[in-house]
């Protein structure tokens, strides 16, 4: 091979690394936040739309943004999945970062703009396993985790016996974040 092909695919290579999430792998961010939703088919259309307007109004809010630069790096990463039936997940938003008002407006409108990913039975357990495997291939690192184990309500006691707790909209879904407690001050 000669020295030209050599750098080409010198060069070549190190584009698709530096573009890769392996790449990014050691960016810090504050916070890992993966939102979840319930699309099964109990959501009907009004309520779909509440609930996507809900999270692209809050990512927006002037008091989640400015507690997002409160943070100690001023950013946090955050990715918008959808579930339904087990098996049935899907990654709407990949992994982004938020760390001003433009990226929260870009990710806020990705969120209203992003089609329905299916409507199916519910599976809850599968929902928060999907969230939980979200964070664990997060090309990014953050001391705090919004996490979610399986079954929902052993799901609910797991995550509240590791320091956890959990915002939800409807006291019978599991649905929204799970934060752990003693680090969540400032967060509205």
């Amino acid at each position: 091979m000669g020295t030209a092909t050599r750098l080409l695919v010198f060069v070549i290579a190190t584009a698709v690394l530096v573009g890769s999430p392996v790449a990014r792998a050691a960016e810090e961010v504050d916070r890992l936040l993966v939102l979840s939703s319930d699309v099964s088919r109990s959501i009907e259309a009004p309520k779909f739309k509440l609930q996507r307007d809900g999270y692209a109004a809050a990512i927006v809010n002037p008091r989640v943004i400015q507690a997002i630069r409160s943070g100690v790096l001023g950013k946090i990463a955050i990715s918008f999945v959808e579930w339904s039936g087990h098996g049935q997940q899907k990654i709407v938003i990949d992994w982004t970062v938020i760390r001003d008002e433009a990226t929260a407006k870009d990710f806020s409108a990705q969120i209203i703009d992003a089609p329905r990913a299916f409507a199916d039975r519910t599976s809850i357990s599968g929902g928060i396993d999907f969230a939980m495997a979200q964070l664990d291939r997060a090309p990014f690192h953050a001391n705090r985790h919004t996490r979610r184990p399986r079954h929902h309500r052993r799901a609910r006691r797991g995550a509240c016996q590791r320091g956890h707790h959990q915002r939800s909209r409807h006291p019978d879904r599991t649905e929204a974040v799970v934060y752990p407690s003693h680090q969540s001050a400032g967060w509205p």
